[in-house]
């Protein structure tokens, strides 16, 4: 009979634990040299909404980290790190060329991070057509929400500080740009969205035009980008809540995604989520009844990138503990 070596086991138990300690170590040090850790976090989940997918948009960050390929992946790695399932990647003058766009692609869909891409460049903007027409090629490079977003206000709005609504002439141009740019994103595969901004809600119908009139006109290509707060923090006429709630009933067929971003009692964007005057819990009932889950945060520009991470892991706190 042989005879049982306990001490050998017991070495051969050894080995196999340090061989274990090396291996994360060097899955550790990869991680970092990548940017961001080894391994993703568990993915948020809201508990009163577990199918909506959080993430956030880069505009956060524009002021710290300028549109670049290497920003975006340092992005990308901080939305695996925190447990987000998405980016929205602002590239407002769409600056990023094609090939940047496929690799930060790949980057995110290693990370199992989704992308939706958005300009900045308002419909009756004099480079609109030329910047959707790049921006449309970068959107269709990415998985997620397969969106092609843009502004629906623009550079009249920046010529003009007492202007609050839209000429008939003005609003037949809006729609009729809309339209078109739509049609080229469905040919893409893609969803064209806009966004609710400085326009009013509703004009008089006769001299002045909102965004309920461009939505009530333009076609069934043309979605919406909501965004939360804007009616309350952004538009130049201050929108009463159950307004806002009301134009939000109306066109959630119209939904692609939304910013989750807070206004305060003074009507300013806040930097970290908190409530906001239209309520969240009726935006994310809505969404959820109409199976949208594509959210993403929005937050008054912090100063520093340390202030900017911490502003949005706040943020998830907040999301966690009240939805």
């Amino acid at each position: 009979m042989g005879i049982k070596r306990k001490g050998a086991k017991m070495k051969g138990k050894n080995l196999s634990w340090k061989k274990f300690l090396v291996i994360m170590g060097i899955l550790l040090l990869v991680g970092a040299f990548l940017g961001g850790t080894a391994f993703a976090a568990e993915k948020i989940v809201l508990k009163k909404y577990p199918n909506l997918k959080v993430g956030f948009t880069t505009a956060n960050f524009l002021r710290v980290l300028p549109v670049t390929l290497e920003n975006t992946n340092k992005l990308i790695d901080f939305a695996s790190d925190q447990g987000f399932t998405w980016i929205e990647l602002r590239d407002p003058n769409a600056v990023l060329t094609l090939d940047e766009c496929k690799k930060i692609a790949d980057y995110a869909r290693g990370k199992q991070i989704g992308v939706a891409y958005a300009m900045a460049v308002g419909l009756m903007d004099a480079n609109f057509e030329e910047v959707f027409s790049r921006g449309l090629a970068n959107a269709a490079v990415f998985e997620g929400p397969r969106t092609a977003r843009a502004s629906c206000g623009g550079n009249e709005f920046n010529l003009d500080p007492k202007k609050t609504a839209w000429t008939l002439a003005e609003l037949n141009t809006l729609v009729t740009a809309a339209n078109k740019a739509a049609n080229q994103t469905k040919a893409m595969g893609l969803k064209y969205a806009t966004e609710n901004a400085n326009e009013v809600i509703k004009g008089d119908g006769v001299t002045s035009f909102g965004i309920t009139e461009f939505f009530a006109n333009v076609n069934s290509n043309v979605g919406l980008q909501f965004d939360t707060a804007n009616f309350h923090c952004v538009s130049r006429v201050w929108t009463k809540p159950e307004d806002a709630r009301a134009f939000l009933e109306k066109y959630i067929g119209k939904l692609a995604y939304i910013h989750l971003k807070s206004s305060s009692p003074e009507h300013k964007p806040l930097p970290i989520l908190g409530e906001n005057e239209l309520d969240f819990n009726i935006i994310l009932d809505l969404m959820a009844k109409n199976k949208v889950p594509w959210v993403a945060i929005e937050l008054a520009q912090a100063g520093t990138i340390e202030e900017c991470f911490d502003n949005h892991k706040k943020s998830i706190e907040f999301l966690k503990k009240n939805y």
